[in-house]
């Protein structure tokens, strides 16, 4: 893979602090090896969890290695119009995923994620999975 950026999905980093093979072992090594990123919305996804679980997981010293990406003027733009395109095709992947991929276009950074079937339908956008790393 020549671009050595990765934006790392929520559900990579769960199943990474959760110790879900294979993904864990792939999140370990792309933190190591790449230059690694993550959307402000995914930070929410985390601390929702965290706050609806009442119990961390070790999720602050992972967003501490890593630098985030906020969901901006241009991302909101690229967002709308994304998500309407989407949903006119009837493959909408939820407003989340919209905004995270968004972001992710935005910042030409891949975006390393185990719902690739999701990501997959962004146009233009490079999803990577584990077996990638």
């Amino acid at each position: 893979m020549e671009n050595l950026k990765l934006c790392l999905d929520t559900d990579v980093i769960i199943r990474y602090l959760k110790g879900r093979e294979p993904v864990a072992s792939a999140v370990e090594k792309a933190v190591i090896n790449y230059e690694s990123y993550i959307t402000s919305i995914t930070v929410y996804e985390l601390l929702f969890g965290v706050e609806r679980a009442k119990k961390e997981i070790g999720e602050q010293e992972l967003l501490g290695i890593m630098t985030i990406l906020p969901f901006d003027y241009a991302s909101a733009k690229r967002a709308a119009t994304l998500h309407s395109s989407l949903i006119s095709k009837n493959m909408d992947i939820g407003i989340k995923d919209i905004l995270i991929a968004s972001i992710c276009l935005e910042n030409n950074i891949p975006i390393f994620t185990a719902n690739d079937k999701h990501f997959s339908r962004v146009n233009g956008l490079n999803v990577v999975t584990y077996s990638q790393i």
